[in-house]
C-alpha cells in the first residue's frame, strides 16, 4: 500500500511517500514543492497543482493524508492561504480517484510517539528512525511532517484492522 503524506503550504508543500507492506514501512520518495512569494496566489496554486499531479501520476497511490486544518485566531489569513493549498490537493485526489484522509496534529503525534505534545524535532527524529534514514540535516521539517502523516495513517490502519478482527 503506497501512502502519500502531504504537509501543505503556499510557500512550501512537503510530501513523503511510504510503502506499507504488512508489518514493514519502506521509504519511497520525498521532497517539497516550493513557490515564490513574488508570484500571484493563482500562479503559486497552479505550481502546487501541476507538481503534485506529476508526483501522483508517477506512483499508484492508495491513500493521501493531510493534516486537519488548524487556524489560530490571531492569524486568519494564514488559515485562508493554507486552505487554498489544501483545496488544490483535494482537487488532485478527486481527479485521480485517490482516497483522502485527514488527521489532527495531536493524533499524528500520538500515533508516532505516543504523546500529542511532541515537538517537530522529536517527530523528525522518530520518523527518520522508523524509516531507517540516517542524516537529519538533509531532511527538512516539511518533509518529515509529511512522512509522519503517512506513517501515522499506516499505524492507524493497523489498529483498525486489529479491532476489526477482535
Amino acid at each position: 500500500m503506497l501512502i502519500l503524506g502531504i504537509d501543505p503550504g503556499l510557500n512550501i508543500t512537503g510530501y513523503g511517500i511510504i510503502d506499507k507492506n504488512q508489518n514493514t514501512l519502506k521509504f519511497i520518495d520525498a521532497g517539497f514543492i516550493k513557490t515564490s512569494s513574488k508570484d500571484n496566489t493563482e500562479i503559486r496554486l497552479f505550481k502546487i497543482y501541476r507538481d503534485l499531479l506529476k508526483i501522483v501520476s508517477k506512483y499508484k497511490l492508495d491513500a493521501i493524508v493531510l493534516e486537519k486544518l488548524y487556524a489560530h485566531y490571531k492569524h486568519p489569513l494564514t488559515a485562508c492561504l493554507l486552505g487554498h493549498a489544501r483545496g488544490v490537493i483535494c482537487l488532485v485526489c478527486a481527479q485521480k480517484n485517490i482516497e483522502l484522509f485527514e488527521y489532527g496534529a495531536t493524533r499524528t503525534k500520538k500515533a508516532i510517539l505516543g504523546k500529542g505534545s511532541a515537538s517537530k524535532l522529536q517527530i523528525q527524529h522518530m520518523v527518520l528512525n522508523i524509516l531507517g534514514m540516517k542524516d537529519e540535516a538533509v531532511v527538512s521539517l516539511d518533509i518529515t511532517d509529511a512522512l509522519s502523516l503517512a506513517i501515522a495513517h499506516s499505524y492507524i490502519l493497523k489498529r483498525e484492522e486489529i479491532f476489526k478482527f477482535s
